[in-house]
């Protein structure tokens, strides 16, 4: 019998250039996108390059306890 049941996964990594880099309308589409599936899964996880290295990035706080091992 087959399992019809939808699961949902525990994470969900998401990649792209566009995540720290504020320019164009690609960042406005992942930002709206993080609060909908924000909804549907709750470990949501983006990653991208930190290249505003002069600047502080409101959207990005480094946790310095993350990994510390």
């Amino acid at each position: 019998m087959k399992n019809n049941v939808l699961q949902k996964p525990d994470y969900l990594f998401e990649v792209s250039w566009e995540v720290c880099n504020k320019v164009g309308g690609i960042h406005t589409v992942v930002s709206t996108k993080s609060i909908a599936m924000a909804r549907e899964i709750k470990n949501h996880i983006f990653v991208g390059p930190d290249i505003l290295h002069d600047e502080y990035n409101v959207e990005f706080t480094e946790d310095p306890q993350l990994y510390r091992a």
